[in-house]
């Protein structure tokens, strides 16, 4: 997978409050991609990663939403589908655990709070919110 730049990685954490999204904790941070790269990483005609590609998550919960937690993290927006239509990550909200709000991220590190209702339509529009079929 493609690692995100210093500035990327360090604009995301302060984003999200140098915590994880997840379950609130302070350390040890790590930064996670949002979209699956897959085996090979983004390729070299793939955009650069911005804030809005990743979340803030402890070591525990990243390795958590990689297995059992990862129904969760479709539906919370820290995970988002790779065959979703060609929505943008800035448009795929994600759940912030400790601030109990849903937030829109943008390319360059900041987001926008929405209502529950818009987060819920959007991660639909997304596909977070299907399963796929086994």
């Amino acid at each position: 997978m493609t690692a995100p730049s210093r500035e990327v990685r360090g604009l995301t954490y302060l984003r999200d409050g140098h915590r994880c999204v997840s379950c609130g904790a302070f350390s040890p941070l790590e930064w996670n991609h949002r979209e699956a790269s897959g085996h090979g990483g983004r390729g070299s005609k793939a955009p650069e990663l911005t804030p809005a590609d990743g979340v803030t998550l402890c070591t525990l919960c990243n390795n958590g939403i990689e297995g059992h937690m990862q129904d969760r993290a479709l539906a919370l927006g820290w995970k988002i589908r790779r065959n979703r239509g060609g929505i943008p990550a800035h448009e795929i909200p994600y759940f912030d655990y400790a601030t109990r709000t849903y937030y829109l991220p943008t390319v360059d590190g900041m987001r926008t709070r929405i209502t529950h209702t818009l987060a819920v339509e959007l991660l639909d529009a997304a596909g977070n919110l299907t399963r796929k079929a086994s």
